[in-house]
């Protein structure tokens, strides 16, 4: 599609990330007094940090602000003001970081799913991975999008600032925006969610770091590398059962053969069950003898009997002994006949496990 999801996410707030609003005196707490925070109060005293116990931080770091456990190795926050100019710009990165976590793996799952419904170009490339900085593809994006990211981006920012920061007893990120009413009435339930908002922001944030780095070093969509925790758990069970497929002329050849060979033993030709004994067993008898025997085709005698009297000689012509001399060179002789009867067997030994193995 020619606007993709996740960029949208990812682009929603980069150029209002760091704008802080203009009050100077910010409250860090619902329920905390107007002027607690004001630079005017002067701190009690460094105190150990909640985080790393083995360092001190600023009076004002003591877990009133939601999320609050003291972590500044680095000493960013030196004064109140810095402080909440910092937890401003976390907590827009910290929602856009939420959206941007849970846009990108839709965008893997549906975004060609949704252009070819509506006759577009899907913006995923060969191995279904989104576009992105390091992943390439941004140049499918149209210009639009971009622009009207910007635009939403910048009306924030002049709410926060001309609109939000104004009220009294603001906290940062707070615009008043609950059309669903969630938010809690007490200021115990009020801390709570804001904690719970801001840790799991914090988190989306090195989830969507990561989705970038996999996704570089792989070549493989995030959705790909764990489909646990974005595909049905029955179409991922399914697709880790081996699937024990036989190339279908194996199959058709083991068939033939079985069928040649059952045919060639059970139905042999018809010459050969109407011819007795081999050449070398007919005793022709002299001219002397008299008796007349049966025609040659009328003899139905089954190996490995033995006439010991034919027909004279002059009563066989030359059209009967030569279907004679053909005849009984097709029969099957007592080894080849074994030996067909176990291949036979050997063969729907194989065909049993085939069956067994489709199953």
């Amino acid at each position: 599609m020619k606007i993709s999801v996740n960029l949208f996410l990812l682009s929603l707030a980069s150029a209002s990330a760091f704008v802080i609003p203009s009050a100077k005196h910010v409250s860090l707490s619902l329920g905390m007094s107007e002027n607690q925070w004001d630079d005017s109060t002067p701190p009690t005293g460094p105190q150990k940090s909640q985080a790393l116990p083995f360092m001190t931080v600023p009076a004002f770091m003591n877990g009133s602000m939601a999320g609050d456990v003291g972590f500044d190795p680095l000493g960013f926050a030196d004064s109140t003001e810095n402080l909440n100019k910092y937890r401003e710009a976390e907590i827009k990165h910290a929602r856009l970081a939420m959206l941007a976590a849970a846009g990108w793996p839709i965008s893997e799952l549906f975004d060609k799913k949704i252009a070819d419904f509506f006759g577009m170009d899907a913006v995923l490339d060969a191995t279904g991975r989104v576009p992105s900085v390091l992943n390439g593809g941004m140049g499918k994006i149209s210009i639009i999008y971009w622009i009207g990211c910007v635009v939403f981006a910048g009306a924030i920012d002049v709410v926060g600032t001309f609109s939000a920061s104004k009220r009294k007893g603001y906290i940062p990120g707070d615009f008043g925006f609950d059309p669903l009413g969630l938010y809690p009435k007490t200021e115990k339930d009020q801390k709570w969610m804001q904690t719970a908002e801001i840790k799991n922001g914090r988190l989306a944030m090195l989830a969507i770091t990561g989705f970038c780095f996999q996704e570089l070093v792989t070549h493989v969509a995030v959705v790909d590398q764990t489909p646990i925790f974005f595909k049905p758990i029955f179409e991922v069970l399914s697709g880790n059962v081996p699937d024990y497929t036989y190339p279908e002329d194996v199959v058709q050849d083991a068939a033939k053969a079985v069928i040649s060979s059952v045919d060639s033993v059970t139905t042999p030709p018809l010459e050969a069950t109407t011819i007795a004994p081999p050449v070398e067993s007919i005793t022709v008898a002299p001219p002397a003898v008299t008796s007349v025997a049966p025609p040659v085709e009328s003899i139905t005698v089954s190996p490995p009997v033995a006439t010991s009297v034919a027909p004279p000689v002059d009563a066989i012509s030359a059209t009967t002994i030569e279907p004679v001399v053909v005849k009984t060179a097709e029969t099957v002789p007592v080894e080849k006949l074994d030996a067909a009867n176990k291949r036979i067997a050997e063969l729907e030994s194989k065909i049993d496990s085939i069956r067994n193995l489709s199953r």
